[in-house]
């Protein structure tokens, strides 16, 4: 009887050890699918690069330590390696994007990567830190986890329709209140893209962000925005006091 109980348990170790394999290997493809760019989407990348006279390196070690410091890239910079950076001008600015890829044991199966792009502009000149972001239903919880983290304190413009719409974590509370003017808070409270498009103003970048991988029809989208952003910037608020 105890041979039989040895058999059982042994089948048993084995018929779990293949569930384990089984999934690790179906998320990794399942991830690798939806996140992976087809070759047009490649190519359609390549065409806007060489089109538009911009640079592609595909992988750039060290690039990435000025945009460190708040998400997607919370950690500081030492030296931090991007993939696909390209860099340029866009409506008479300097722009760059890129993909910056992490491993994220939670995300959809064991060990899988999870891919961020990041799309900046280059200001005329370094100001505090600050981001703007839509609000979460744990904000309340995490706000001394912004401050510490977050690069500033968790502030309220004083409009209700803006404060209830947007977060603002700031590490220069005047300089965030001259920054958001009543152009920029206008602009940020009727333009649809706001909702979905964070914004962190850091040293003389501004950028935005998202999940997944970088494709051409994202870049026009997200620099537009962003010199929008910019247009929409009091003269005034550039300077800090």
């Amino acid at each position: 009887m105890s041979e039989v109980w040895e058999v059982l348990i042994f089948i048993g170790m084995i018929l779990f050890m293949a569930a384990i394999f089984g999934g690790y290997f179906w998320a990794s493809r399942y991830v690798k699918k939806r996140d992976d760019r087809s070759p047009q989407q490649w190519d359609e990348l390549v065409q806007l690069v060489e089109s538009r006279g911009w640079s592609h390196t595909p992988w750039a070690p060290g690039q990435g330590d000025r945009y460190c410091g708040g998400e997607p890239m919370p950690m500081q910079g030492n030296n931090v390696p991007l993939r696909d950076y390209i860099a340029g001008e866009f409506r008479g600015r300097a722009i760059s994007c890129f993909e910056r890829n992490s491993r994220d044991m939670n995300a959809n199966g064991p060990d899988s990567v999870r891919y961020s792009t990041v799309f900046a502009v280059t200001m005329p000149i370094s100001v505090p830190r600050m981001v703007i972001k839509k609000p979460r239903a744990a904000d309340k919880l995490n706000a001394r986890a912004d401050a510490v983290f977050g690069g500033g304190k968790v502030m309220e413009l004083g409009v209700p329709e803006f404060d209830e719409a947007f977060r603002v974590i700031a590490s220069d509370e005047e300089f965030a209140r001259r920054a958001l003017t009543e152009s920029l808070a206008q602009f940020l409270m009727s333009d649809a893209r706001a909702k979905d498009e964070p914004l962190r103003f850091q040293g003389n970048l501004l950028l935005t962000w998202h999940r997944g991988r970088l494709r051409a029809e994202h870049i026009d989208e997200k620099l537009n925005y962003l010199c929008d952003v910019l247009d929409h910037w009091a003269t005034q608020a550039h300077h800090p006091a």
